[in-house]
């Protein structure tokens, strides 16, 4: 479970998962993954080798002498006692390579970020999505009427933190835009994929003069060259299509088992989404949306006639 967020455990059932040892992938200060991520892939772990075991959450539920609610709670990534965890891979006749793999989970899915980390720069809300950033293999964002953060251009942005009233003081937003800059070396990482889908409302809602916007389309089409990001945009000619009003972020992990996390983003806060039902909802959408846009190249020259009309 993620702290700070709206969420509704739904049981699901069972389903056939690959056994793997642990991994490690990369975050903005270590090489660990968030600790909220850890929980979850420990509690889709858990499940895994109930399930192998031919167990139902009320059977796991009797194990710990608990309610059947407790073990979704646990299994949702909510987070497990030691003594919890021991009595359940016991009963689940877990391995002792399964052992080892779900007491790591444990111990990683415990530590606390260090003093001064580039996080704690951030609103509590936006922390895990700044850890998750540079940790995810997979970075899926779709936006309706703004440019994604890790995107825009310097000028875009001080634009953007402008226009909030009561207007930021210029400490705040030299401070505000400085800390987005920095969220933008994630896109360095060719190992991890991102890939965007803006709606074209989003490129024609011009941010400052023609200067600003000129700068900021021609920011797309160099991020289109990297190696690692797509870029697709929705043109008004698709006229209405799924989800065109709802912006979200999809982070998805290789882990054992595989993980999504969906970060809805609001006006003072935002929603993660880790249950299994609700993220798969997401990914229909965001492939229902791909169709829906331009292909990359298509947007390429889409964005080269922008520029030169602007």
């Amino acid at each position: 479970m993620i702290d700070n967020t709206k969420r509704k455990f739904v049981q699901v059932g069972c389903t056939e998962h690959v056994r793997v040892s642990a991994s490690e992938v990369e975050d903005s200060v270590s090489q660990q993954l968030p600790a909220p991520v850890t929980k979850i892939v420990l509690g889709h772990e858990l499940k895994r080798q109930r399930c192998d075991a031919g167990l139902t959450q009320q059977d796991a539920s009797e194990i710990l002498g608990c309610t059947q609610q407790k073990i979704d709670y646990l299994e949702s990534g909510g987070g497990v006692k030691p003594l919890e965890l021991n009595a359940l891979l016991e009963r689940y006749g877990a391995s002792e390579t399964e052992r080892s793999y779900a007491l790591d989970l444990h111990s990683e899915s415990n530590k606390r970020s260090r003093r001064g980390a580039f996080r704690l720069r951030f609103q509590r809300h936006m922390r895990l999505l700044v850890d998750m950033e540079p940790t995810c293999q997979r970075y899926r964002c779709y936006r309706t009427m703004v440019v994604p953060g890790i995107l825009q251009t310097e000028d875009y942005m001080r634009t953007l933190f402008r226009a909030w009233r009561p207007s930021p003081a210029q400490e705040q937003i030299d401070r505000d835009t400085g800390d987005r800059l920095a969220r933008q070396s994630v896109l360095d990482n060719e190992d991890q994929q991102f890939w965007f889908i803006l709606d074209e409302a989003a490129l024609r809602r011009v941010a400052g003069n023609s200067a600003v916007a000129e700068a900021q389309i021609a920011k797309l089409i160099e991020v289109l060259d990297r190696p690692n990001v797509e870029l697709q945009v929705v043109p008004f000619s698709t006229g209405y299509y799924m989800g065109q009003s709802h912006d979200y972020t999809i982070f998805g992990y290789d882990t054992q088992p595989p993980v999504d996390i969906v970060y809805l983003e609001q006006h003072e806060d935002g929603e993660y989404i880790d249950d299994v039902k609700r993220t798969a909802r997401y990914l229909i959408l965001w492939e229902q949306q791909k169709a829906a846009a331009m292909g990359p190249e298509e947007t390429r020259r889409f964005l080269l006639r922008l520029a030169t009309s602007s």
